[in-house]
């Protein structure tokens, strides 16, 4: 397997994963939106509520709030997670806007990803206080848990005949999306290292003179954090995570064979 970056920002990356199968491609995805863990708002314990909003409106609103998660502190990539609790608490009192920034952690590593995610509006003299539990997570039990989003699609070349009136139109919209371009003599070829379409006036060639190439076992792969990981930890982790259960699977086998 082979891994090849194309773009890497704070919140997400995208690459080119060569040397697997659509199997492999595929089960790296759903592992990174079920089985990498993070830190989420799980139980809400409410005081006093005289908002708008009942006390399950906000909790879910609360559950929703991306949570920083100390990949260095906890064995994200372990088949069991730690049993581990940290406390937002909220006291507030209108006229103000609740907002995410307002929760105070008792834990300074788990807090928050942006402070501006509104809660709850309060009216004067509406009082909110509560204490939120966080915990570690998954995906696969809960939305809240997902650390991001991943999706991917197979490498693919365009040969584009230049027999086709108008094909520099083609070209030049490749540049301006930044495909690399190879030209010969009778065509263009287009790497698709990103989503291309080719324009409606040129879909009555599709499949004669523009013809698309499949590269096997190749994939552009993207994967974009909510916040919670840094976007690179969140593969990282996903491919130990998928490593062991791969281990755990064999030995289970080997068990059966003995």
């Amino acid at each position: 397997m082979q891994i090849k970056i194309l773009e890497k920002r704070d919140d997400a990356i995208r690459f080119i994963l060569e040397g697997v199968d659509v199997a492999f491609a595929n089960a790296l995805r759903r592992t990174i939106l079920g089985e990498v863990p993070t830190f989420a708002i799980d139980e809400v314990e409410f005081y006093e509520n005289d908002s708008a909003l009942f006390d399950e409106i906000i909790a879910h609103r609360l559950a929703l709030i991306p949570l920083t998660t100390p990949f260095d502190r906890f064995e994200l990539d372990s088949m069991e997670l730690e049993d581990y609790t940290v406390t937002l608490s909220l006291e507030a009192e209108g006229p103000a806007i609740v907002y995410s920034g307002d929760l105070k952690s008792d834990d300074p590593d788990v807090r928050p990803v942006t402070p501006n995610i509104p809660i709850v509006k309060l009216a004067e003299g509406q009082r909110l206080v509560f204490n939120a539990y966080a915990k570690l997570g998954k995906g696969k039990d809960h939305v809240k848990w997902q650390p991001g989003f991943a999706y991917y699609k197979y490498l693919t070349k365009v040969h584009v005949s230049k027999e086709i009136p108008n094909w520099e139109k083609i070209k030049e919209i490749a540049k301006r999306k930044k495909l690399p371009i190879e030209e010969t003599e009778d065509e263009l070829i287009l790497t698709t290292i990103t989503s291309f379409y080719i324009p409606r006036e040129f879909e009555q060639y599709i499949g004669n003179k523009i013809k698309e190439e499949v590269i096997p076992n190749t994939f552009v792969f993207t994967v974009e954090s909510n916040g919670e990981l840094p976007v690179e930890e969140i593969v990282s982790l996903a491919l130990k995570i998928l490593m062991r259960k791969s281990d755990k699977f064999i030995n289970e086998l080997h068990k059966l064979a003995e």
